[in-house]
């Protein structure tokens, strides 16, 4: 009777609390919201939405306008202001006159820079106010100027560098730095394949413009996709891109345990858990695999209070709780099929008899004795 009083202590002791690295499958199965009695669910694999679900898809709310809040039909100001460099070329058809000594009809003036006051010092024509001017304004002005001087002046006036019509691009890009906006009408790719193009996948990275106090953010890929999120660029926009690459966590009895980023849209279960170096195969319990989501849910339309979309779809999110049993080979099927999402943790739990064997472990240890005491201790 006296050997069986372990035996029925191990097993008290163990209804109660076992050594564990994490929850157990029945506590998964009991698994409740915090301050909640409402209980997550948790379901098969096969009761799972396979392939690209709307959320998996698309990393944007619905309602969510991106960079077309900002559309504009683009910059196309060409007058000149304080910086602008400006190129310009005289042309004299005439027999006669300033250019008659030259084999060429033609003679480039060189670049000239707009002062501060606002005015350029041309050869032959001397100083000319051009501020707010048009470069065929000054074109005119030039020939007017030349009269008398050439025979059947003509001139050709090119703004060649606009500081005040830059633009910043910054962030995760290759080459950032200030560009220029051109008759061209650049816009916000226009603006990355500038600066060396995005240093990350379309799909983790997001763009931001920043045009005044105006700040709207959107992904790149949304960009590339939707022609209305490539919108023309005015002068003075600063664009900012950052990486934000989705991930998962593997947690529990995995042979690599951590954190993994990894491409929207492609990366499945199968392929999450082979990055995770599969279960271990002295701890794992292969019918008890799970995968912990916040799944999008769709809860009425918003109040106008609530944001600057009223009446657009409110989207929210409740957990829940996939289980996958590896001893079920269709469930390997399955896993191809399943797309991770941002945020998805995969959880492999301990077999029962690995807990149980850590329990034992812990009541074979020996008490721990008294040091022995010293020597000439206790003697008077």
């Amino acid at each position: 009777m006296r050997k069986l009083v372990p035996t029925i202590l191990l097993v008290a002791l163990s209804a109660c609390a076992s050594p564990s690295d994490g929850p157990s499958a029945t506590n998964i199965r009991n698994a409740s919201l915090p301050n909640s009695n409402e209980k997550i669910p948790v379901l098969e694999l096969a009761d799972a939405p396979l392939g690209l679900t709307g959320a998996a898809m698309t990393s944007y709310a619905a309602g969510d306008t991106g960079l077309s809040r900002l559309r504009t039909q683009g910059y196309i100001d060409s007058r000149l202001r304080r910086g602008d460099v400006i190129d310009v070329t005289i042309l004299d058809s005439g027999e006669e006159g300033i250019l008659s000594a030259t084999n060429s009809k033609t003679l480039n003036l060189g670049r000239f820079t707009v002062d501060e006051s606002g005015s350029v010092t041309l050869p032959f024509v001397g100083k000319q106010r051009v501020l707010e001017s048009s470069p065929e304004a000054l074109q005119a002005r030039i020939v007017s100027g030349l009269r008398g001087s050439a025979v059947n002046p003509q001139a050709v006036v090119t703004v060649v560098e606009k500081p005040s019509n830059g633009i910043t691009v910054n962030g995760d890009v290759r080459a950032p730095g200030r560009f220029p906006l051109t008759a061209r009408k650049e816009r916000v790719l226009d603006a990355i394949a500038l600066a060396g193009g995005a240093s990350g996948a379309p799909t983790g990275t997001t763009v931001t413009v920043i045009r005044g106090k105006q700040r709207v953010s959107t992904q790149l890929d949304r960009i590339m996709n939707d022609d209305r999120q490539n919108i023309y660029l005015l002068p003075n926009d600063q664009l900012l891109l950052e990486g934000d690459a989705p991930s998962f966590m593997a947690l529990g009895a995995f042979k690599s345990a951590g954190e993994f980023e990894f491409e929207k849209g492609k990366l499945t279960l199968a392929q999450a858990f082979s990055r995770a170096g599969g279960l271990l195969d002295d701890r794992a319990d292969a019918r008890n695999f799970y995968l912990f989501r916040n799944q999008a849910v769709h809860s009425g339309t918003q109040a106008a209070s609530a944001g600057k979309n009223p009446g657009a779809p409110f989207v929210a999110s409740k957990p829940v709780i996939y289980r996958v049993n590896l001893r079920d080979v269709s469930n390997f099927s399955l896993m191809q099929q399943f797309q991770m999402q941002d945020g998805d943790m995969l959880y492999a739990s301990n077999a029962g008899l690995v807990n149980a064997a850590k329990l034992i472990t812990v009541f074979q240890k020996s008490a721990p004795t008294a040091a022995a005491p010293q020597p000439g201790a206790g003697s008077n």
